[in-house]
Parts: C-alpha cells; structure tokens; sequence
C-alpha cells in the first residue's frame, strides 16, 4: 500500500472548521497514512476537537504567507522519508466529489514525479496548487528543499501566485521532474471555447483556449464529467457564485457521491441553479 502524507491548509474568518474541510479530511483519511490539518486562523475548542479527531495532527499558526508558508511550516518539522507520496492540498476546494482510492491508485501507476489536478498556461505553465502530490524522490531531492527554503511570508496574493504556485511548478521542471496533470489540457482546435476576456474595464466574449484561463472555474461542469473530484469553493461561498451551474446538474453527474446537504450556502439552492 502505499504511504501518503496529506497536509491541508486552512483559514476561517470564524475560527472554526467549515463544513466543506470537515468533508475534505473525511474524504483524505482513507488514502493517506498520516493526516494533518494546519490552520492560518484560531480554531475554537469544539473545532479542534473534530479535527484532532480525524487528524493525527492539528497545528495552528498566524495567518501570513497564505498557504505556501503553512506548507513550509509543516514540511520543516516532518519526517518525510517514511513517506512514497507527499499531498499538499487547502481549503479552497469542495469534495472529493468521488473516491479519491481509485484516482490516487490510477495516478501513482502513472508514476509521476509531481501530478495534480489540473495544468494551466494561466500565468505561467503550472499545476494548480489546491492539490500537488510529489512522490518520495522529488522530496528527497535538492530542488525540493532549496524551494521549500526559499518560500517567505509575502502576503500580497498574486505574488504569492506568481513566486510560488507558479514558480514551484517552474522549478520543479527546471530539475528536470515531470508534471503530469490528471486532467490533461486540450489540444487545438478542442481547447477553443467562447469566454470572457476583460478589455478596457469591459467584458467582451471571444474563442479562447481553455487552457489559458482557469478552468476549475470557468468549466468547471465540463472538468467534473472528466473525473475531476472538486469543486472550487469561491463557486459556492466566494466571488465566483455567478459562474457556478448549480448544484442540480453536478448531482447529476453519473459517479458524483457527495453529501451536498452537509455545506451551507446560498449559491447551493439560490438564483444560480442552473445558469452557466
């Protein structure tokens, strides 16, 4: 079998466990050997007491450096030799929509140095960083360590973006390892879809490769049906509510389990359903 690490990074502006991380480390538990949850906001008591319980380890830290910093935090102070795979992940996805078992077994069979859910052209060739998983060679090498230590607490986002998410998917290759993404991009002419591009603080619709913009968002439907097991959250609780399908057509999704009825939000049941 083999050894996974799991590492999830949270924030909640209510100091809590949202429902939909409480289901993320549900869905975690049985694929990884070791589970740990690290918080950039304060739990309250009844929260730590779910996590721990689920957890084998439950750390909580200030909120700066977003979830790179949470990661290098964690990653200082854990044995990871013992390991065959290393999964960072955060809380900015909702699911796993399926089983992530037989999407783990799949990918490892692959044999990648590094996969994820989804590589992007958007900002810069990268695998989207809400779920990188590097196998045991990558994180014994000198570029993994020398990235690691590279990482500060910059709180500005989009250089978060740009240094980090961006700039681990660089340097990665830059070593010569292998991004092997489980959702694959789209050749041409497939990857032309019509989307909104913003030009002159307008909107306008244009043919546009999907693999330029941010296609858990954008077509996140269409990623589901692929095998996609997330959800972003900004769709359900965040800026992004007026992409999201509706909850009707992704519980109709043949394969999709998810108990749907454990998040709150109004995007779940509001005036979204069903708009794309």
């Amino acid at each position: 079998m083999t050894r996974r690490l799991a590492i999830l990074t949270q924030f909640d502006p209510d100091c809590g466990l949202p429902a939909h991380v409480h289901l993320h480390l549900e869905g975690l538990r049985p694929v990884v050997k070791r589970l740990i949850l690290v918080s950039n906001s304060p739990l309250d008591p009844a929260s730590r007491a779910m996590a721990e319980s689920i957890c084998d380890r439950v750390i909580v830290r200030p909120n700066t450096g977003w979830d790179f910093a949470a990661w290098r935090d964690v990653l200082a102070t854990e044995d990871a030799a013992g390991f065959d795979r290393i999964i960072l992940t955060n809380s900015s996805v909702i699911g796993p929509l399926y089983p992530l078992g037989p999407i783990c077994e799949e990918m490892d069979a692959r044999a990648p140095d590094i996969w994820g859910m989804v590589l992007s052209h958007n900002k810069g060739l990268h695998l989207q960083s809400y779920f990188l998983c590097a196998s045991a060679g990558v994180v014994a090498s000198d570029a993994w360590r020398s990235f690691w230590c590279s990482v500060q607490d910059i709180d500005d986002k989009r250089q978060v973006i740009q240094s980090y998410e961006v700039g681990f998917s660089r340097a990665m290759t830059a070593s010569g390892f292998e991004l092997v993404p489980m959702i694959p991009l789209l050749p041409f002419p497939a990857s032309l879809r019509i989307v909104n591009i913003e030009r002159l603080k307008g909107w306008v619709k244009v043919p546009f490769s999907v693999n330029h913009i941010n296609r858990t968002v954008e077509f996140h439907e269409d990623l589901i049906r692929r095998g996609m097991p997330y959800l972003k959250a900004s769709l359900i609780y965040g800026k992004d509510t007026y992409r999201f399908v509706g909850l009707d057509r992704i519980r109709a999704i043949p394969r999709v389990k998810f108990p749907f009825d454990r998040l709150v939000g109004k995007a779940l049941f509001g005036a979204n359903k069903g708009n794309k």
